[in-house]
């Protein structure tokens, strides 16, 4: 995995949210932010990879559906994916009621 530096703001402010909405206990966090954010997306089903390029870091959804998201940060880039992936579930329990 390729190494960018923090931007010095994040571009996603309400990460807490994000993690808050996918069902990530905020009280007890031993991990980094990005292995948080990776965690949850596994427990919604998701599996992604990240690199960096020229816009900044670059977040492959692979499972269920194959995305792009990115941001400043590595972070942004896969509170994106889980928002997404957090809407989708949302949509489909929508789509069956």
């Amino acid at each position: 995995m390729a190494t960018l530096p923090r931007a010095p703001r994040s571009a996603f402010p309400d990460l807490a949210v994000t993690l808050t909405q996918a069902g990530v206990d905020l009280s007890f966090v031993p991990v980094a932010p990005r292995e948080m954010l990776r965690a949850a997306i596994a427990r919604h089903g998701g599996y992604c990879d990240w690199t960096v390029d020229h816009t900044g870091w670059v977040v492959t959804l692979y499972f269920p559906e194959e995305r792009t998201f990115s941001g400043g940060t590595l972070e942004d880039g896969l509170a994106s994916c889980l928002a997404w992936l957090v809407a989708a579930e949302r949509r489909e329990e929508l789509a069956r009621v």
